[in-house]
């Protein structure tokens, strides 16, 4: 007589048209009962339970994990500790299939057998696995009879150790909920290892236990073409790269999701790849594609683990759905929240530790991007309308303060429009220079995707924004950006009617265009901006068009038109309310270097060195040192030429201004080779190069050109070119 012995709950799968993805990814997916047949509680031979499900068809090797577990295993028995090791990551990366993949392929090397038990920690239809109930399942598989049991959980897993000492077993503990539903599971003696997959990483085993942890991550791209390969056949995927390259995207790497996909694609051989991959270009709709329904759709998967999350965490994670950001800061969390730096901190940190969220260098929170897609559409499900603007207006507002604070520091005397704070608490200041370049520096990307969305959402600070960030953009050299957030900035003045907005904006997507060399479209809209400042009567800001215009057309060789443009500047300075806002020494610096150009010595050098002693504006400061140097070179004194653009590459490298150092660094690489110093200008037009690499900048082109004439022998560019 045998008994059937089944350990955790048998659930029934649902069945449908993609049912072939229960063999490839997760390990929820494993269920159904699992039997050992033997005489309960017989004496003699020591049952040898078997209890591994079975492999998947399509799996993807997973070599650095498998060896970290295989190194594990070598050091089993070589002390008196159990050896455990966890394995987590987001839900449908495939933690399940890897070790079941892995344990059948040592299972022989675990002569007392191996004990397999879903622990439900993230079930759709059931209750986490209470500890007693899987101690149970292994009692009767190492062959107790049932009525043997004990009651008591601790009296189960006292039975347990006893029945496990001195046995080599392996223990696969799936799916488990928390460190506190594996720890009544652990064997007592060495010999034994353990295995334990979890969406949540199991910090107190590793603390406590000494367990090794792998954190499992999603494929890459050539791991995610293996798997499509495997179900579709690599002649399919030959024949439609580009629609493979784009499945490979929107799935971003998540084995489930992948898996799902090609499913569908093979049952339907003859819709191309591009139809399926349409499905997924939207966000919208990718959730949709994804969902088979039942327990192996997408949003079944991730539910799972959303349910998990405390109400707070559950909030924090439908908010941060709503940016369109690529990534966010713990500051910036809390302003969406509304919370403060503590609150937001422990938040985080339980969605990290679910694997909801990647903690990332410079205490920055990515999402995968369908984590993302499911955070979104279940915040347009749980929360109003009125609370998702509310969130996106406390961020707008968090970035509109913090990028002016920033400015305030790296730029004080630029005038900004006066800020009605909603929440001071909302934005942050800086101690120093550096300070604020750092942060800049890692939020650019952020603000810029705010001014869009904000733009989008009919936001009215957005356009406000946008301006904003100008100088910094400019001073970091983030010029397609620069243009990207004043065009936005622009198209949101309008839609809003905004005017003072809207020639502010006009100001700045001409001061784009100006810096991508596109100088004409720069004057059409610096001519737009002196119009729409005058109808406003706002004079002040018209006196600043005419020193910017002058710019332009310094760029454009137009040096008498640069010159006129400047006076009139300086004639408007005469009103106090252009004093405002006017550094002193723009208009000197424009017409200065104009009069240079045309070859008037004399009053350019006056008018040059004027700016100097009079502005206050360092990025000025180190255009006017470059507009010196020129001026020194035309005029042929070529030594003062060299000090000058030395005192200029020193300057805009302390105040963060990369385009001005790069300027500098050429000009005076032309100044040094009109000396005849060939590997002085080598250097400079080198550290030039580096700048304009790093930031993508077209003149790159030029400069390597410069380098190569030095290279050839040949004559580089005249002192006055």
């Amino acid at each position: 007589m045998h008994e059937r012995v089944s350990v955790g709950s048998p659930h029934e799968g649902t069945r449908n048209n993609a049912s072939a993805a229960e063999n490839v990814v997760q390990a929820q997916n494993v269920h159904g009962d699992v039997h050992i047949h033997g005489s309960a509680g017989s004496s003699g031979s020591r049952v040898v339970p078997r209890q591994l499900p079975a492999t998947v068809r399509y799996f993807i090797n997973r070599a650095v994990e498998q060896d970290a577990l295989t190194t594990l295993l070598k050091g089993a028995g070589s002390d008196h500790t159990v050896l455990v090791s966890t394995i987590d990551g987001l839900a449908g990366v495939g933690k399940s299939t890897l070790v079941v993949q892995w344990a059948h392929q040592v299972r022989e090397q675990f002569a007392d057998g191996e004990l397999y038990v879903n622990l439900r920690g993230f079930d759709p239809a059931a209750e986490p696995m209470a500890p007693a109930e899987a101690l149970a399942g292994f009692l009767t598989a190492l062959g107790m009879a049932p009525e043997a049991v004990p009651v008591t959980e601790d009296a189960r897993a006292a039975q347990f150790r006893t029945l496990s000492h001195g046995r080599r077993m392996l223990l696969v503990l799936d799916n488990a909920r928390d460190a506190e539903q594996v720890l009544p599971l652990l064997p007592g003696s060495s010999g034994c290892l353990v295995v334990v997959t979890s969406r949540q990483r199991l910090d107190g085993l590793v603390a406590h236990h000494g367990a090794q942890r792998l954190s499992l991550a999603t494929f890459t791209r050539d791991e995610g073409r293996q798997l499509l390969a495997r179900f579709l056949g690599t002649e399919r995927l030959a024949n439609e790269p580009e629609a493979v390259a784009s499945l490979l995207e929107h799935c971003a790497g998540l084995p489930l999701a992948l898996t799902l996909v090609a499913v569908q694609a093979a049952a339907e051989p003859d819709v191309p790849l591009d139809d399926l991959a349409a499905d997924l270009r939207d966000e919208r709709d990718r959730l949709d594609a994804l969902d088979v329904g039942g327990r192996t759709g997408i949003r079944a998967v991730f539910s799972w683990s959303y349910r998990s999350l405390s109400p707070q965490a559950a909030r924090m994670f439908r908010l941060l759905g709503l940016p369109n950001s690529p990534d966010i800061s713990s500051g910036a969390a809390a302003a969406l929240a509304g919370v403060d730096q503590p609150r937001v901190r422990r938040m985080l940190a339980e969605l990290s530790r679910a694997h909801l969220l990647t903690r990332r260098a410079g205490d920055r929170y990515v999402f995968h991007d369908l984590l993302r897609a499911y955070a979104r559409e279940r915040a347009h499900t749980d929360d109003s309308e009125q609370e998702r603007t509310t969130a996106l207006q406390r961020l707008l507002d968090h970035y509109l303060y913090t990028t002016y604070a920033a400015n305030q520091r790296l730029a004080p005397t630029r005038l900004l429009p006066d800020l009605d704070y909603t929440d001071k608490q909302l934005g942050r200041g800086f101690a120093t220079n550096e300070e604020a370049l750092a942060w800049w520096d890692a939020e650019h990307n952020s603000v810029l995707a705010t001014i869009r969305q904000a733009v989008t959402l009919r936001l009215p600070r957005g356009p406000w924004l946008a301006h904003v960030a100008t100088y910094l953009f400019k001073l970091r050299g983030l010029i397609d950006e620069l243009k990207a957030s004043s065009t936005d900035g622009l198209n949101g003045a309008k839609e809003n009617a905004d005017r003072p907005a809207q020639a502010r904006t006009l100001m700045d997507l001409g001061t784009a265009h100006h810096f991508r060399g596109e100088l004409d479209a720069a004057v059409r809209y610096h001519q737009s901006a002196v119009e729409l400042f005058a109808e406003l009567g706002e004079h002040h800001w018209e006196a600043l068009m005419h020193v910017i215009l002058g710019e332009t057309f310094l760029g454009l060789e137009r040096y008498v038109d640069a010159a006129a443009s400047a006076r009139a500047a300086l004639r408007m300075q005469d009103n106090s309310d252009a004093q405002v806002i006017i550094d002193p020494g723009a208009a000197d610096a424009v017409l200065g270097h104009a009069l240079a150009c045309l070859d008037d010595f004399t009053a350019a050098f006056a008018h040059l060195h004027r700016s100097l002693e009079t502005s206050s504006d360092q990025f000025l400061q180190g255009y006017t040192l470059g507009y010196l140097g020129s001026a020194y070179l035309r005029a042929g004194d070529i030594d003062n030429a060299v000090r000058t653009y030395r005192r200029a590459v020193e300057h805009c490298r302390a105040i963060g201004h990369r385009l001005g150092e790069m300027t500098s660094l050429n000009e005076l690489g032309e100044a040094l080779h009109a000396t005849g110093d060939v590997e002085g200008a080598r250097e400079a037009w080198q550290a030039a190069l580096v700048v304009l690499d790093e930031l993508g900048h077209p003149d790159a082109g030029t400069v390597r050109a410069k380098l190569d004439t030095l290279d050839a022998g040949t004559p580089g560019p005249s002192a006055t070119g």
